[in-house]
């Protein structure tokens, strides 16, 4: 079995969806599970409904819910799909109505509401899908809510992995003994109340991976808009190439510290099955894109890829050694639960506690006023320059590892290095204006 996975942009329209079904014909003869996402810019639209909903007068509600119902209706009509489908889109639309008026008279919107609706979306996408593959193949929709299971934590579920696997051979695997394709939804589960969960941002290619972990499947293939994994944000660097084959922890480390073609836990349960995974571009099938496998390309040396994360914000601590002994944990906890999120790196050296957070240097100083005022504490804003490679450490990536630091000691006036703290990445800190030109620079000396 394969499993597919079908972005945003890869569903959007009539004309996306129809590439999808000639992608589908080139797999003929293997059994496939799509996994798709919500039209592209569906979701955002449905969580502003839904929070607009508390306000909104009723014409204008209805008229936000009907545009959005009547753009997955025009998507059916241009694919000349019959009824069964539209009624199915009429009767999502009709569940999507009854929330946000739920919402209205009872003004306030839950977690729980904003996931029954943001949930609408996947289910929309996947009965025109289903509908349109269904044409040419022996294909067949699936409720995801049946199987994935999740806690109850709305907008960022936790998967019971367990549970999923259960219901998903108990329920999910039987339909290929009839069917050639099965096509369900990413980013949605359901809890023990059977109430729809959402797992957050990237959540569609997580499905994917929980998927083909949990039914053993022979691939994984992300189907996006690009064509793998580049050496560089092609936007930054227009010559960037693309890595036909990395490592998973290459992948996370970069996916972590920028990359946005997957989200950076994505792969893990994929990993922990050691079942490869390829990046691959919906509009340009035909090219090779990256294959993500537990070991990767053990012959590559030195940097393969570098990227920039900005703004950061910078912070060190300083104390008393016997002081930040006991109370670094504290201090960090306290720093993630102000901030609102953890942070990217966190080392501890002597007397000192470095954090780099992925936030702005005002958000980060209104908070960090609450924490003791007996510390020293300095904040900075900069740009955190992140390179990746196989293996940093051996003997082969040695001049690799000295050009990076040359490259930004020549264009940075007071960069900070974190070193080679990963076996496949090092970072350093930079003026943000001094970026763009330092990764031009390293790209031009590993390309």
């Amino acid at each position: 079995m394969i499993v597919m996975k079908f972005g945003g942009t890869s569903v959007q329209d009539a004309d996306a969806m129809k590439n999808i079904v000639s992608i589908v014909q080139a797999y003929s003869g293997q059994k496939i599970l799509i996994i798709a996402s919500a039209c592209s810019g569906i979701t955002s639209e449905l969580l502003g409904i839904a929070s607009d909903s508390v306000y909104l007068p009723d014409i204008t509600r209805r008229e936000r819910v009907d545009a959005i119902i009547n753009r997955h209706r025009t998507i059916c009509e241009d694919l000349g799909l019959d009824a069964s489908t539209v009624l199915h889109i009429e009767e999502i639309g009709n569940h999507l109505q009854s929330y946000c008026e739920g919402i209205a008279l009872l003004g306030e919107c839950s977690n729980r509401s904003k996931d029954a609706i943001a949930s609408c979306g996947e289910l929309f996408s996947t009965r025109i899908l289903s509908g349109i593959v269904g044409v040419h193949s022996n294909a067949r929709w699936f409720d995801a809510r049946m199987s994935m299971k999740t806690d109850s934590r709305y907008s960022h579920a936790q998967v019971n992995m367990n549970e999923t696997e259960r219901l998903s051979n108990q329920l999910l695997k039987p339909l290929f003994d009839q069917h050639d394709i099965v096509i369900t939804q990413g980013f949605i589960g359901s809890n023990e109340e059977g109430h729809a969960t959402t797992l957050g941002r990237g959540g569609s290619d997580y499905s994917a991976a929980i998927f083909g972990a949990v039914l053993n499947a022979e691939n994984i293939i992300i189907w996006t808009d690009v064509s793998g994994i580049a050496s560089a944000d092609p936007r930054v660097i227009p010559d960037a190439l693309f890595i036909e084959c990395m490592s998973f922890d290459e992948a996370r480390m970069l996916s972590y510290f920028g990359a946005k073609v997957l989200h950076p836990e994505t792969i893990l349960p994929a990993m922990q099955k050691e079942i490869p995974v390829q990046v691959k571009n919906t509009f340009k099938s035909s090219d090779l894109g990256t294959t993500i496998t537990r070991r990767g390309d053990e012959s590559a040396h030195g940097i393969r890829s570098v990227i920039a994360k900005m703004p950061i914000t910078f912070i060190q601590i300083h104390m008393q050694s016997e002081v930040l002994e006991k109370s670094t944990d504290h201090l960090i906890h306290s720093l993630d639960e102000l901030i609102g999120s953890k942070s990217l790196i966190t080392v501890s050296i002597d007397s000192m506690l470095c954090m780099i957070y992925d936030a702005s240097v005002s958000s980060v100083e209104e908070n960090i006023a609450l924490l003791a005022e007996d510390l020293e504490i300095n904040i900075g804003e900069y740009a955190l320059i992140s390179a990746i490679g196989h293996n940093l450490r051996d003997s082969h990536s040695k001049e690799s590892v000295k050009k990076f630091q040359e490259i930004i000691n020549e264009l940075d006036s007071s960069p900070i290095f974190m070193g080679t703290m990963q076996q496949n990445a090092m970072f350093a800190l930079v003026h943000p204006l001094n970026a763009t030109a330092i990764l031009q620079e390293i790209h031009r000396n590993i390309s």
